[in-house]
């Protein structure tokens, strides 16, 4: 230590300690289980047993709509006009509305993100939303972001998000394991989540809700599988404790059955296995475990239907889910599709 403090000197030492310090705070570095921010207004009603619950799902796809082809979809656009993403916001807390849902779950809410003009989506939509009770955490966070070449995207903020009508009493996110890459690469990347909630209920206990969003473009490299496992870990030990508990969102895979063949460069992206096998094995859902046309969550840039089901919702023994519901006619919205269904805690 003596000798590497005579190599760089003091000033070296300071100079090295305000560069870690200045990499902190320009990168997002969570640990492994985080709490997360919740607010909520003292005379919220508690969720009641018995009675249905309204649930929407949805990637909202940072509030961009269809308009552009975005870069990760094979064309040029990285960002928005700030009018165009609060006109599209003002339509999806409308249809959010409209379906009078008593707990929503979104991924993909942007929250001063240069590429849709630094607006706050999730103050946003709390406005907009009689929903008092929310909460949220990032998993895609860096000052600046220089990809793509031809426009960095700049400074990111995305988040997922949750409105409740009924009170929250914790929220906690847990990292879920990451792309294989090279670290200066991670860097810069997404690190996906799991946001697990705790709502109480009328005469006592809790019920669990997680929501997340699993990574895109893995290649097969086992991130995916490695991604469900945790999720497992999670829904096990709320099964083993008898906590009611749903888990949804985004998972980035193909449903067991359906063969990822038929779609262009499916085999690519999402392997000859379904990563959600686990799942569907373990637990019950609403969602049928091989694919069908009626409940295809994602719309391929440049059409208008759906042709692949990536998004899903799984719940533990005893919860009862109906009335699943995929909503196709908000497709120029976002690239995905929202469901809704009716849960019922015993």
């Amino acid at each position: 230590m003596r000798k590497w403090l005579a190599i760089v000197g003091v000033g070296g030492v300071i100079v090295l300690g305000g560069l870690f310090a200045g990499l902190r705070s320009a990168f997002y570095f969570p640990a492994d289980i985080e709490e997360a921010p919740v607010a909520c207004p003292a005379d919220a009603p508690v969720a009641p047993r018995g009675t249905p619950i309204r649930v929407l799902v949805w990637n909202i796809q940072f509030s961009a709509n269809r308009e552009q082809q975005f870069f990760y979809d094979g064309g040029e656009a990285v960002s928005v006009p700030p009018v165009q993403v609060e006109r599209t916001l003002d339509r999806i807390a409308r249809f959010i509305s409209d379906q009078d849902a008593d707990i929503v779950l979104l991924q993909e809410v942007d929250r001063n993100s240069r590429r849709t003009g630094r607006l706050d989506q999730h103050a946003m939509l709390r406005e907009r939303l009689d929903l008092p009770c929310h909460t949220a955490a990032p998993y895609h966070r860096a000052a600046y972001v220089p990809v793509p070449s031809h426009e960095p995207m700049g400074r990111v903020d995305m988040n997922l998000s949750v409105f409740s009508r009924y009170r929250i009493d914790s929220s906690t996110r847990h990292q879920l394991p990451l792309l294989k890459e090279n670290p200066v690469r991670r860097m810069f990347n997404l690190r996906r989540a799991a946001l697990s909630l705790s709502i109480p209920l009328q005469g006592g206990g809790s019920m669990s809700l997680l929501n997340t969003h699993l990574s895109a473009f893995s290649k097969n490299d086992g991130t995916l599988e490695r991604q469900v496992s945790k999720l497992d870990e999670l829904a096990a030990a709320l099964e083993a404790s008898q906590t009611p508990w749903l888990l949804a969102g985004d998972f980035n895979a193909l449903p067991p059955g359906d063969p990822a063949s038929r779609i262009e460069n499916g085999e690519t992206f999402y392997g000859s296995q379904s990563a959600v096998a686990p799942l569907f094995e373990r637990y019950s859902s609403p969602f049928p475990p091989s694919d069908t046309e009626a409940v295809r969550t994602y719309v391929p840039w440049g059409g208008t239907e759906p042709d692949r089901t990536i998004d899903y919702l799984f719940h533990g023994t005893g919860v009862e889910v109906t009335d699943l519901v995929v909503h196709r006619e908000t497709y120029p919205l976002s690239d995905h599709l929202p469901f809704t269904m009716t849960v019922v805690i015993p």
